[in-house]
């Protein structure tokens, strides 16, 4: 195999790579793109399409633990009010 032979393999080699890549790349871009119109009707659905809300961004990273300390549900603020006789019932089916 001559030298201008092999460097036409090489060359044929990198474009093939670079296709693959182009076709991933389109690929991860049109699933995004449903992922993104999929949380947007999920949004409207559940929480409403009020003006106010265009100001909201949600960002989705894998870099973070999968539980952030704190999160989860506010406390109530309401005094739990304790009645004389045990209840049957735990605390929050009251």
């Amino acid at each position: 195999m001559s030298t201008d032979e092999r460097r036409e393999e090489l060359f044929q080699n990198e474009v093939a790579k670079a296709e693959v890549i182009a076709g991933l790349r389109h690929a991860l871009d049109m699933h995004y793109g449903r992922f993104v119109k999929a949380a947007r009707a999920d949004w409207e659905r559940l929480i409403g399409s009020d003006p106010s809300d265009a100001c909201v961004t949600v960002r989705v990273s894998t870099d973070e633990p999968a539980a952030i300390k704190g999160s989860g549900f506010l406390k109530s603020r309401r005094s739990v009010s304790k009645s004389s006789g045990e209840s049957s019932l735990p605390r929050f089916a009251h």
